[in-house]
């Protein structure tokens, strides 16, 4: 796969609201990810480079006080930039006690679960523990309506009668209990559970492999592809570090949406769950789409400690801004002041369940070869 970025725009923070990504080679699709800080005002750098204005895609999360730790996000795709399908909606929020929320809704109007959400919530606990609890809701009475990037309008308004994802709870739907293991439930230790993980999610994650959910699989599974990309999706900007400070930075390459592409993926895809499997004595291991490049960069600041990962996870997540943001508020990363709302809690949560579910429970014991 030949993928590379063919376009990018910033918010007022300098993180992305639009990537746009491609597989020029063979000719893929475009899959493109537009996507706010609900904190960042209207204006010059409130719009995406497709023309996706921040309060359509805020929705009423727009320049709420809790806005500058909730994250919006619609994920498109298709070959006329100027009309993508929008197939994702998401909302991501976290706490600085290390708590994620993140909902998903089924956008694509092919999809026999349109309009369906999945909630889902992870929670540390004590003593390496964490709580998980998803939810599949119940299926909205609305007709399929294509919803396309960039926006028009926000999508409660193209598409009549589903609420805001970012609404209470109780005004999304109930939990559709006519499914076996909805809802997912449980409490597992990141440092030896991996097993454990992975038989947790087992009966949620049939569900969707089957219909009515199996287009809405296949579009998180191309989700999870984009997010693979690993550390090309880059500021097309200057190094933060170093001496050649006019050169593209290649390691600020990470964006909001990787927190939910982490939560998504033992639900969703199942060749990511064979990550945590040794590959070496695979007939056919590039048969096996384990896109590591989704979660690597949370365990190689948070696992392995490499500060420049952490900064740059801490320069996504925290905030810096305010509400409404402010335009170039710096951060620890390139300013070394503090943010006003901490995400290292946070995005440790997130390596610490990447590690817990990608990663080989006996990868530490691997032979040492003489």
């Amino acid at each position: 796969m030949a993928v590379e970025q063919v376009r990018g725009f910033v918010q007022n923070d300098g993180n992305f609201c639009q990537l746009d990504l491609q597989d020029k080679n063979f000719n893929g699709p475009i899959m493109r990810i537009e996507t706010f800080r609900c904190s960042q005002p209207e204006g010059e750098y409130g719009v995406t480079g497709a023309g996706t204005k921040v309060k359509d895609l805020a929705g009423i999360d727009h320049l709420t006080p809790e806005s500058n730790r909730i994250f919006r996000h619609v994920f498109s795709v298709g070959y006329d930039p100027t009309k993508l399908k929008a197939t994702l909606e998401i909302r991501e929020t976290f706490t600085e006690s290390g708590k994620w929320e993140i909902r998903t809704r089924d956008l694509d109007p092919e999809s026999a679960s349109f309009g369906t959400i999945l909630l889902a919530y992870i929670s540390p606990v004590e003593n390496n523990v964490y709580h998980l609890r998803y939810e599949l809701l119940t299926k909205p009475s609305v007709t399929p309506i294509l919803v396309s990037s960039p926006l028009t309008a926000s999508i409660t308004e193209i598409a009549k009668g589903l609420p805001d994802i970012g609404s209470p709870v109780e005004e999304l739907g109930e939990i559709d209990t006519q499914f076996n293991g909805n809802p997912l439930d449980g409490l597992i230790n990141w440092t030896t559970e991996s097993q454990k993980a992975q038989e947790l999610f087992k009966n949620f994650s049939a569900i969707f492999q089957k219909a009515p959910f199996t287009q809405w699989t296949e579009n998180v599974k191309v989700y999870e592809r984009m997010g693979d990309f690993r550390d090309k999706c880059i500021h097309p900007g200057t190094n933060l570090t170093g001496p050649h400070r006019q050169l593209a930075s290649e390691f600020v390459m990470i964006r909001a949406y990787r927190s939910s592409l982490t939560g998504l993926a033992p639900v969703f895809d199942a060749d990511m769950a064979k990550g945590a499997e040794d590959l070496w004595d695979s007939q056919d291991p590039l048969s096996i789409d384990t896109k590591p490049g989704v979660y690597t960069v949370f365990l190689s600041a948070y696992i392995l400690n490499v500060g420049i990962h952490k900064l740059g996870l801490d320069k996504v997540h925290s905030d810096y801004g305010g509400v409404p943001m402010k335009l170039a508020p710096g951060s620890k990363l390139e300013t070394g002041i503090n943010p006003i709302v901490d995400s290292r809690r946070a995005n440790q949560t997130i390596a610490e369940i990447a590690y817990a579910l990608f990663l080989s429970p006996t990868a530490h014991k691997e032979k040492v070869l003489l």
